[in-house]
């Protein structure tokens, strides 16, 4: 029992520190800043993943958190850093909202998840009791940076940040999916990037920008 509750203290800690990288991403000035936080939350979220297999037994999530690794803190951020050199894109993070403002909102939207959430999940039921409110937080704060950043790649990351909150949930509050699925999930979310990557080089070499504001200025 002493070990279950270590391993359950150790997975609610990790989702606490996967939950306040988003506020690296939220607070980056620069674009490659926005990225190597990306990086920072897909390792420990791949830690989450391998802490749920080591105390639920369940060998599919090491698999998960393999994964995650080699995608999401390495293929996805190498796609992404390849596409930010080929569009000579500007450095700075573009917003709609400030940096203040991102601060308040986000912490807001993390409040507004746990209050949500605590009408869903009864007390004392443990990694479930944590991940439920946090995943959804993360899913509202991708949301919020794909809503307010100007730049098609920064807009990228709010969606990784997104499918992190969508991958915690299911780790979570479940104890796996098949690795058929996983192993589809995770190609799914690799080849949107990849798409979404070549689309972002191919309109900034077509009109010289990225920035979703100035493409709205475009249209007749």
């Amino acid at each position: 029992m002493g070990a279950a509750n270590s391993l359950a203290a150790l997975t609610g800690f990790l989702m606490t520190l996967t939950l306040a990288s988003s506020f690296i991403i939220v607070g980056a000035r620069r674009l490659g800043s926005a990225i190597r936080g990306a990086v920072v939350q897909a390792v420990l979220l791949a830690a989450v993943t391998a802490v749920r297999g080591w105390s639920t037994g369940v060998g599919e999530m090491y698999l998960a958190a393999g994964l995650t690794l080699i995608v999401k803190a390495g293929l996805i951020p190498y796609i992404l850093h390849k596409v930010e050199v080929r569009v000579g894109s500007c450095p700075g993070v573009k917003s709609y909202v400030n940096m203040k403002m991102s601060f308040v909102t986000c912490a807001g939207l993390i409040i507004l998840s746990y209050s949500a959430t605590a009408r869903l999940v009864e007390p004392g039921i443990g990694v479930v009791e944590r991940a439920l409110p946090t995943a959804v937080a993360m899913m509202l704060i991708g949301l919020f940076l794909m809503m307010t950043r100007k730049l098609a790649i920064n807009q990228v990351v709010g969606l990784l940040v997104m499918e992190n909150g969508i991958f915690l949930a299911a780790v979570g509050a479940t104890n796996g999916m098949p690795p058929v699925v996983e192993v589809g999930v995770f190609l799914d979310v690799l080849a949107g990037v990849l798409i979404m990557g070549i689309l972002a080089f191919r309109i900034n070499r077509a009109f010289d920008t990225i920035n979703t504001e100035d493409l709205r200025n475009l249209r007749g």
